[in-house]
């Protein structure tokens, strides 16, 4: 709009101009040879300023030479042009306005996507931790109750132990007295036999004693015989010593349980004095 303004005026002046000229020589060019004065410039002035009505009194003769003319084939293609710009411009803004969206929604999309993500890891996280805590809880528990067995078991077997102790102790106790009771046994077996043989010396007195030490085998057979302690009386002690040796063999040994053989008798110790014959 503003150049069709721009280009109005000149194109009406230029109009009238070409206008004033094809009036005055068509209708007045017989005025002008006639004069025999030089053509002056004021004539121009005085006949533009009486024509100018004419020239509003014409505006339709203007408008058809402005359809026609040259200079409105190119207002209106500028026109065309500018309002092909402009919907050009406004398909442009159009189509970024559209984009926008879409990459807007894109983003909205991805947003979603990435709290979604987020959401299922911290879940996955979650019942991981839960998972584990519960591991842990029932290891715990699994320990706990490992521990109590355990301390019942070690109860249990203390118990065990103790009643097993007990038992051994009351067993050795019987067996202990049933040794005693046979070893007493079985050494008088031995003593009499070397009571057989003793013959107190003269020289003997109320007081003597003398211990000897005999090692025997399981058959009987002394391997083995010493003073461990004398009674200071070398005739007391040689007739000590004599009383075992003419004991050939103490065959009452083949009789005693080897177990006691070997505990009490495989070395035994007789006792002499002067009033009785001990072991």
């Amino acid at each position: 709009m503003k150049l069709q303004k721009s280009l109005s005026l000149p194109l009406f002046l230029s109009v009238s101009f070409h206008t004033l000229l094809l009036v005055l020589f068509l209708g007045n060019w017989d005025f002008f040879k006639k004069e025999e004065e030089p053509y002056k410039p004021h004539y121009v002035t005085a006949t533009l300023v009486d024509l100018k009505p004419k020239a509003k009194a014409q505006p339709q003769q203007t408008k058809e030479q402005v359809l026609d003319s040259k200079p409105y084939e190119d207002l209106k293609n500028n026109k065309k042009q500018e309002e092909q710009r402009r919907m050009e411009a406004e398909a442009l803004v159009q189509q970024q306005k559209e984009q926008a969206a879409k990459d807007a929604a894109a983003e909205e999309l991805k947003q979603q996507k990435v709290k979604e993500e987020q959401a299922k890891i911290a879940k996955a996280k979650a019942e991981k931790e839960a998972a584990e805590k519960k591991r842990k809880a029932e290891e715990e528990a699994r320990k706990a109750e490992a521990a109590k067995k355990t301390k019942r078991e070690q109860e249990a077997q203390e118990e065990q132990r103790r009643i097993q102790a007990a038992q051994q102790k009351e067993a050795k106790h019987i067996s202990d007295t049933n040794d005693e009771a046979n070893t007493k046994s079985y050494e008088e077996m031995l003593i009499e036999r070397v009571e057989q043989n003793w013959s107190r010396p003269p020289s003997a007195r109320r007081g003597m004693e003398v211990t000897l030490e005999v090692n025997m085998l399981p058959t009987g057979v002394v391997t083995g015989l010493r003073i461990i302690k004398s009674s200071g009386d070398p005739a007391f002690d040689r007739a000590a010593e004599q009383a075992v040796r003419r004991v050939d063999r103490f065959t009452e040994v083949m009789q005693i349980p080897p177990d006691i053989f070997e505990k009490y008798f495989r070395v035994f110790r007789f006792t002499f004095s002067p009033e009785d014959l001990r072991s």
